[in-house]
């Protein structure tokens, strides 16, 4: 059966995910604020690109629900070959405050956090250090990170490895492909199907899984 992003909220009690795969295996992130992490941006380079969306979705350790979702002015023009990835026009922004703006939610979040995403450290977070090197602010200090582009990897998932395709193998309905909020669901979904298809990965300590920058 499908799973959509619009039946995220039946699976993101990861504080709760004992019931349904395990306590050995959910034990290892239950009591942990975990969030999904997506960016949407207005190139590829977070040296000169911007942020133009942003998505944080997941639970708080005591297992309430996290969202955050914006759109965000770059203070710069979006490309048209970026706006036909994502489908965010430079008029759908304006107006809706500078990254500098939107610090104070996000970092309340991002503190202390599991942050997942497909291909995180690889791309997101790099957008975020940088617009927080720009505020002159210090970027919030997570707990690790988990990447489901590397876990898929290192799992040695059958076939390619793109977020959609991983979506496809497992049954999850990518509703509204690139764009954040739909994204950060979906990897905290395929977070909870390798879970399920590969317990015994995950019957081990948190440092174990977590990926920091250091």
């Amino acid at each position: 059966m499908d799973v959509g992003i619009n039946k995220l909220v039946l699976l993101i009690g990861i504080v709760h995910w004992r019931r349904r795969i395990g306590r050995g295996v959910s034990a290892v992130l239950e009591g942990m604020k975990v969030v999904g992490l997506d960016l949407e941006t207005t190139g590829f380079d977070s040296r000169s690109e911007r942020i133009v969306e942003y998505a944080l979705v997941g639970s708080d350790s005591d297992g309430s629900h996290i969202r955050l979702c914006s759109l965000v002015d770059p203070e710069r023009r979006i490309p048209s070959d970026s706006t036909a990835i994502h489908g965010i026009t430079n008029e759908d922004v304006r107006g809706a405050g500078t990254f500098s703006e939107h610090m104070d939610k996000f970092s309340e979040i991002m503190e202390g956090s599991i942050i997942v995403g497909h291909n995180v450290m690889g791309f997101d977070w790099g957008f975020v250090h940088m617009e927080y090197l720009r505020a002159g602010s210090e970027t919030p200090k997570v707990r690790g990170f988990i990447d489901t582009l590397k876990l898929a990897r290192k799992l040695r998932i059958p076939g390619r490895h793109r977020l959609g395709d991983l979506c496809d193998r497992y049954s999850i309905d990518l509703e509204r492909a690139h764009r954040a909020d739909a994204d950060a669901s979906a990897s905290l979904i395929l977070l909870w199907k390798f879970m399920k298809e590969y317990p015994e990965s995950f019957r081990v300590p948190l440092e174990d899984i977590l990926e920091t920058l250091d």
